[in-house]
């Protein structure tokens, strides 16, 4: 994508995200503008327990990172933005909202949380899953996109091989489920 670039945050109906995802597509060919939008729907690995799927060596399946969220890449301003998809977004029946900046008419997240969460999906669009160890209390990560980011995670599940984190986005705290794989506990 060109420089500068946003990203908005379309508040859709739950289970809902890949049809809008094809929908914003659709009306951006229809609009003329397929080259400059680009909408997505950020994943996050999770471990699956299957006996097929292990048997594969597919041990990681993918799901939405933020359920009920859709974001919308392009060079488009906040203003052009809102002419553009705003009648998109009042008639889909999918749609809620489009999420704003607190009560401002800036609508695109901020460079610092669109940054962070380019630098977590690291460019796949996608939370791949992490692996670390856990001393005494303290999590310690190796590898994966939770590395230096110990400070996030707020609960770990060993038996599904998932964390919470707290990420601080849409003008708050929001919480992920992530792929965390602990491969070792020392006291």
């Amino acid at each position: 994508m060109l420089e500068p670039y946003y990203w908005y945050v379309l508040y859709v109906k739950t289970g809902s995200e890949n049809r809008v995802v094809q929908d914003i597509s659709r009306f951006a060919v229809k609009r003329g503008r397929e080259g400059d939008v680009e909408p997505f729907c950020p994943e996050s690995e999770f471990y699956y327990r299957s006996k097929e799927d292990r048997r594969l060596g597919k041990t990681y399946r993918k799901r939405p990172l933020f359920p009920g969220y859709v974001f919308v890449e392009t060079t488009m301003t906040s203003p052009e933005f809102l002419r553009e998809f705003g009648t998109y977004a009042r008639g889909a029946d999918d749609v809620i909202r489009i999420l704003r900046n607190g009560n401002s008419e800036y609508v695109a997240l901020s460079d610092d949380e669109r940054r962070r969460l380019e630098f977590l999906l690291r460019g796949k669009r996608c939370f791949e899953h992490s692996i670390g160890v856990i001393v005494g209390d303290k999590v310690i990560v190796h590898d994966g996109p939770l590395k230096d980011l110990e400070g996030a995670i707020t609960r770990i599940n060993r038996h599904n091989r998932s964390a919470e984190i707290e990420l601080e986005m849409f003008g708050g705290t929001v919480k992920a489920r992530v792929a965390l794989e602990i491969i070792e506990k020392k006291d």
